[in-house]
């Protein structure tokens, strides 16, 4: 969904509390992430249009805080300058609006996965779905890694 509800996608996504992010494949612009909830319920959320991500801290048994979707509109100035490492002062200023104003213009959404243990992740994306992994086969089947 390219511009999710905010009650939507992340009522969806907080099955995951304390779930856990059992990792991730990354091919040209899009990025499949295999998460798991607490009650070992196995689930792959699709990313596709992928523009930029930021991955840090993967560990074994990377346990979810929590996992939130936002439109671009809803994204802070702290949250583009975090993912696109823009620059300081004025001129990172003006750099940071144009990449918010071109995100939003183009209805990104932007996927953060919060850890209580391990893997942080950002991304912004053209859209995002979840599904049962055991469902996800059909998607999963045209899957052509680099």
């Amino acid at each position: 969904m390219a511009a999710p509800s905010d009650s939507a996608l992340n009522t969806e996504l907080s099955v995951f509390h304390d779930g856990y992010l059992d990792g991730f494949l990354i091919s040209e612009s899009s990025v499949l992430f295999f998460l798991s909830t607490m009650e070992k319920q196995a689930y792959v959320l699709i990313a596709k249009g992928v523009e930029r991500m930021k991955a840090d801290g993967f560990r074994q048994g990377n346990i979810i805080f929590d996992v939130l979707a936002r439109r671009a509109d809803q994204l802070s100035i702290g949250d583009v300058r975090s993912l696109y490492d823009t620059l300081d002062g004025e001129v990172g200023e003006r750099q940071t609006r144009t990449i918010w104003e071109r995100l939003t213009q183009e209805g990104r959404v932007m996927l953060e996965i919060n850890p209580s243990y391990g893997c942080e992740c950002l991304l912004i994306a053209q859209t995002l779905t979840v599904h049962l992994r055991a469902e996800a086969s059909v998607f999963l089947s045209d899957w052509r890694p680099n």
